[in-house]
């Protein structure tokens, strides 16, 4: 109970770190920079969401040598997480190649995901972004709209492999490829990546106005195949708590 709301508290501070976020930039973060971009404040190239809410809630990591500035401007990794507001505290080992010491390295299988297709989804097709920048006014409903929340990563590697990737970002249970011109996949390539049910089998769950709560995958809007194993029917269910709305308006397919 007490990791559970040690956990919570970790996603409201993600979420309240969002909603600054917001009130100052007046649009959502990127899922990562794109190409050839770095984050102002720390020189990170194509960094990831976690950099621009850290500057809200404190960095996921500071280098204190040369040596670690130099790794930290040329690798993706790097040697501890100096923040643990980004680390579910029930996690240690789950995914031996994110891990060492008990400690995430690498962000992009790290303990939480963002609802980046509908507020960041700064993916390419061709020359343009497939869903960014989101400016704030294209949530109507920030109450009812997912932010961050655990993360499982790719729910088929993680079942054949057990491998927790790219749970930096989060899917919700249907493609919006009317919204997106058809452009969009999945948060990786093997499938969705899909919302975890590490706390009292449930997902701990940030939205847009800063709130954070416990949900099922079903109050997700999920439909699940095995909920032992986090498995969810693929590109099915309701996206009224993803797309800003606060309601499923039931259209999702291309034009």
């Amino acid at each position: 109970a007490a990791r559970s709301m040690a956990n919570l508290s970790n996603l409201r501070s993600l979420g309240q770190g969002m909603a600054m976020y917001l009130n100052d930039r007046g649009s959502f973060p990127p899922l990562r920079l794109p190409a050839g971009q770095v984050h102002e404040e720390t020189g990170r190239p194509r960094a990831r969401w976690h950099w621009a809410i850290g500057e809200y809630v404190g960095r996921p990591y500071s280098p204190r040598t040369p040596e670690e500035h130099n790794d930290f401007l040329n690798t993706s990794d790097f040697d501890r997480l100096d923040n643990p507001v980004f680390q579910d505290p029930t996690q240690d080992v789950e995914d031996m190649r994110s891990f060492e010491s008990g400690q995430i390295q690498v962000l992009r299988c790290g303990s939480y995901g963002y609802n980046y297709q509908y507020l960041g989804n700064s993916r390419t097709q061709g020359t343009r972004f497939i869903n960014y920048p989101v400016r704030d006014h294209k949530v109507h409903a920030a109450a009812m709209t997912v932010a961050f929340a655990d993360s499982g990563g790719s729910q088929f590697l993680r079942t054949t492999e057990g491998f927790r990737e790219h749970s930096y970002s989060l899917d919700p249970p249907r493609l919006d490829l009317r919204r997106n011109g058809g452009a969009t996949g999945w948060g990786h390539e093997t499938g969705p990546v899909v919302a975890s049910l590490r706390h009292r089998r449930k997902s701990t769950v940030a939205f847009v106005d800063g709130h954070a709560t416990f949900h099922t995958l079903e109050e997700l809007g999920y439909r699940v195949v095995d909920p032992e194993q986090w498995l969810v029917e693929v590109n099915a269910g309701s996206n009224a708590l993803w797309n800003g709305l606060g309601y499923d308006d039931g259209q999702t397919e291309e034009p």
